[in-house]
This record gives C-alpha cells, sequence and structure tokens, in this order.
C-alpha cells in the first residue's frame, strides 16, 4: 500500500514509523505550489493523508488506485464528499479533537478585545506608557452568546461559569434537561444576537451554516458587542463584518478564520484596530496537534484492518 502525506501535518518518527508499518510512505512536508503538483503528489497513491488542502474531482480522477482519505482535521467542507463516493474512495476525519484549545482561543481572543491588550502592547512598544488609553471592560456578568453546543461550545459554557458569565444558546437540538445540564438559557437566534455581549461560533461549515450571521444577523447586535469565529470564515458574510466593524453596529471582532485563507493583504481587517486576527490557530496547541496525529493513524490503520471508523462518506461504486 502506497501512503501519501500530501502537505505538511504534525508528524513525529513514532507516527512515521506505524505508517510506515502498513505500506510505503512518502511526506510531503510543504505545501503543493499549484493544484497540479498536488495531483503529481497523489496520484499513484493508495491512502492519502492531508491537512488544509483540499481534494476536488478533478484530483480523485488523477488517483486511480485511491482507496481512502484522512483528513488530519474534523472539519471535510475541503473534500469533494460526492466525487469521493462516486469514485469508492473512504474519507475519514478526526471528529472530536481541539475542542479545549479552541475554547481557550476563544477567551483569548475576546479578553484581547476587552482589555485592548494588542493595542498596549503595541504602543508600550513605541513607548507610550499611559493607562488612560486602554479602559476595558471585564467578562465577569457579561452575556455570553454560543452559537453550536458540540464539544467545542460546550467547553466554551464550562469556562464562561468560570467567570460568572450568563449563556445563551442556540441549538438545533434544544430541551431543558440538556440547558439545566450545561447551566444555559437555549433561545432563537435574534434574541440570542440581540441580548448578548459576546458572539461565539461554533457550527460546522454546511450549506444552512454559511453566511448565517450577514448583515440582517449583525444589525441585531448591541453596538458594544463583539463577534468571535473560530470555526469557519465562511460562517460569516466578511463584507458585511468589515461594514458593521466601520460603521460601529458591533465593538469589534476576533477571528481565527477568514473566508479566504491565506487572509488577502489587502483585506480591510488587517488596518482595523479593533480586530485582533490570528491565521487559523484555534487548534494549535502541542496537546491537540499529537491529539489530531494519533487519530488520523489509527484511522489508517483500522481501515487497513477492514473496519474504517470516523467515516464522513461511504461509497456505494469505484468509477471505471
Amino acid at each position: 500500500m502506497k501512503i501519501v502525506v500530501a502537505d505538511p501535518i504534525f508528524l513525529t518518527e513514532e507516527y512515521i514509523k506505524r505508517l510506515e508499518k502498513l505500506g510505503e510512505l512518502k511526506i510531503y512536508d510543504n505545501v503543493p505550489a499549484s493544484h497540479e503538483e498536488f495531483i503529481e503528489r497523489i496520484k499513484d497513491a493508495e491512502v492519502v493523508i492531508v491537512g488544509r488542502y483540499g481534494i476536488n474531482a478533478e484530483a480523485l480522477h488523477f488517483a486511480p488506485r485511491l482507496k481512502m482519505i484522512s483528513l488530519w482535521q474534523t472539519g471535510f467542507d475541503n473534500v469533494d464528499l460526492e466525487a469521493a463516493t462516486e469514485h469508492g474512495v473512504i474519507v475519514s476525519n478526526v471528529p472530536s479533537y481541539a475542542f479545549d484549545s479552541v475554547a481557550e482561543l476563544v477567551f483569548a481572543l475576546s479578553l484581547n478585545l476587552l482589555r485592548k491588550i494588542h493595542l498596549a502592547d503595541m504602543n508600550l512598544r513605541k513607548g507610550l506608557f499611559d493607562w488612560k488609553y486602554y479602559v476595558g471592560s471585564q467578562l465577569m456578568s457579561k452575556t455570553l452568546g454560543v452559537l453550536g453546543t458540540g464539544e467545542i461550545g460546550k467547553r466554551v459554557i464550562q469556562i464562561a461559569h468560570g467567570f460568572n458569565m450568563n449563556v445563551l444558546s442556540v441549538t438545533a437540538h434544544p430541551s431543558p434537561e440538556r440547558a439545566k445540564a450545561l447551566g444555559i438559557k437555549f433561545v432563537d437566534l435574534d434574541t440570542l444576537l440581540s441580548e448578548s455581549d459576546i458572539v461565539t461560533l461554533h457550527v460546522p461549515l454546511t450549506p444552512a451554516t454559511e453566511h448565517m450571521i450577514g448583515r440582517r444577523e449583525l444589525a441585531k447586535m448591541k453596538p458594544t458587542a463583539i463577534l468571535i469565529n473560530t470555526a469557519r470564515g465562511k460562517v460569516v458574510d466578511e463584507s458585511a463584518l468589515i461594514e458593521a466593524l466601520k460603521e460601529g453596529k458591533i465593538a469589534g471582532a476576533g477571528l481565527d478564520v477568514f473566508e479566504k485563507e491565506p487572509l488577502p493583504m489587502d483585506s480591510p481587517l488587517l488596518e482595523m484596530s479593533n480586530v485582533v486576527l490570528t491565521p487559523h490557530i484555534a487548534f494549535l496547541s502541542e496537546e491537540s496537534l499529537d491529539e489530531c496525529t494519533y487519530m488520523t493513524v489509527e484511522n489508517i490503520e483500522m481501515f487497513t484492518e477492514g473496519k474504517p471508523q470516523n467515516v464522513v462518506t461511504q461509497p456505494f461504486r469505484r468509477k471505471a
């Protein structure tokens, strides 16, 4: 079996040895310069491991031996699942990891904005040592609106209680029992947006969630509120967000993900002092990296034993 690591992932010697036991291993530790180069990398592979690089129908067409894609991430919106199914390719992901890392970054971004840490740090380095410019706001007694109560959303809620925050949430499956267990109040989206001081997004990117936060939704938020997005960039209409930030419809935003990544250098977000930006690093801790690679490799091991796990698409036939 030929296994190809098609773009950079966290891969220690321990995991390299586990993969080498399964077959011939080829590791690429740089991002392909073009789609053609990516296709060249995977064209003879039977198993492909990918981090952030997407696999579309064209790539699948030129990889006739491919049997499995093991995603080094939770999201699978960068893979053409319909084409994978048609080509008889199993796609597995890492469904639950990094929820502590992501949840902690939510509060890192929130505190940075509320306490103006990024501005204080920047100006202090320029010699401006004056407290009066940095009067901020605390988390205690604020209302946090959490969109989505999966593993990450639940961890965010737990941390929020440690700050003595009030928590509202929108979920597809509300119930009094869940609300009591989580110590929150389930509400509709409009109520969450209008009553929250901080809105944080924890939903997958699907046709239903794409641009779920747009002009209408941003207009519902308090002018003192901030938006945190560590989910997927396309969950937010970025042009509408930029407009809301410029016009003072909301106070700020903490963004780890963007509609286009890398974030273009001409993006207006880069010039805004009421925005804190990070380059899609919410998952990025030593603990979560190891956890993700462990499951990515285990997914392949289970596949080779005829017991695939964490499958996000079940192929029904192989195209000739």
